[in-house]
């Protein structure tokens, strides 16, 4: 695969026209959004408090790359951290600075800017958070260069990747969520598929055209993988195992990786199945999101 082809300003249009969640939840009134949208994230991925639950904020000095609607931001700001955020798109920082301003969350800057080149000097934070976001660069080791960089030494790094060997991955992209989409190719199928994968009519609808003009070039994983996670006009996405994640970080010290979120919503046979317990050790070892931590040492 040709990772050149894929530039930021192609991703950033596709962000800045689909702000992450926004397709979970409907619009309405800034603050009632936000709640809504802070309430379905965390009731279906509850491991994202649990985790930033784990991390010392207090009196740190934080950049969190990629905000999306800031609901982390909201809850490091919280936990007593000195917040800086970046995203790639003016949508996300317009949306997090009005939420800052509605729920009067203080802030030490809010700006667009490309993580491939973070304009703060060296040794600049205690700790650097991002939650899905590094997978939609290509150029991923650039970006991870530049948060050792900015980190001060003993610096913490909290880093969410998708991950390749995920049930979400290796059995719902894999197969079930392209043969949903093979069966497009055929006439009435669009009602079947939306009940087989829970996808919407609109996102289907979009799959189909985008199959009939590529044919079966459309479903070549190398291709696929970017359609499947986050929309059909999602423009890059990546997956990293446990090993591939830790040879990324390599510059880091005391790296630890933990796996959440079992995504029940092409499983639905499973999901009444499965015991709370079960689905939660599923995840543990099989789930979609891999989080790495590390501390920056004294060289890289």
């Amino acid at each position: 695969m040709n990772i050149g082809k894929f530039t930021s300003e192609q991703i950033a249009q596709f962000w800045e026209k689909h702000p992450v969640g926004s397709n979970f939840v409907p619009a309405s009134e800034w603050k009632d959004f936000f709640i809504r949208y802070d309430r379905f994230r965390y009731n279906h991925e509850p491991h994202i408090l649990e985790e930033i639950e784990k991390i010392n904020f207090k009196g740190k000095r934080v950049l969190e790359i990629g905000m999306g609607q800031g609901a982390e931001a909201q809850k490091i700001i919280e936990a007593g951290a000195i917040y800086n955020g970046i995203d790639l798109t003016k949508e996300s920082v317009t949306r997090v600075k009005l939420r800052c301003e509605l729920f009067s969350l203080p802030y030490e800057s809010l700006q667009v800017m490309n993580a491939e080149r973070l304009d703060f000097p060296d040794e600049s934070f205690d700790i650097v958070f991002s939650h899905g976001v590094l997978h939609h660069s290509p150029r991923i080791r650039i970006i991870i260069h530049e948060i050792h960089r900015v980190l001060r030494e003993g610096g913490l790094v909290v880093v969410m990747l998708y991950h390749r060997n995920s049930i979400n991955y290796q059995i719902s992209i894999r197969f079930i969520r392209r043969l949903g989409i093979f069966l497009l190719f055929f006439p009435g199928m669009s009602r079947l598929v939306a009940k087989l994968t829970h996808e919407d009519m609109e996102r289907l609808e979009k799959h189909r055209r985008y199959l009939r003009r590529d044919g079966l070039a459309y479903l070549k994983m190398g291709n696929f993988i970017h359609k499947a996670t986050d929309g059909p006009d999602n423009v890059f996405s990546s997956v990293f195992s446990q090993s591939e994640a830790a040879e990324l970080f390599s510059g880091f010290k005391n790296l630890s990786f933990s796996k959440h979120f079992f995504n029940e919503r092409h499983f639905p046979i499973l999901r009444s199945l499965l015991s709370a317990n079960m689905k939660k050790k599923i995840a543990s070892r099989y789930g979609w999101h891999l989080w790495i931590k590390g501390i920056k040492s004294c060289s890289r």
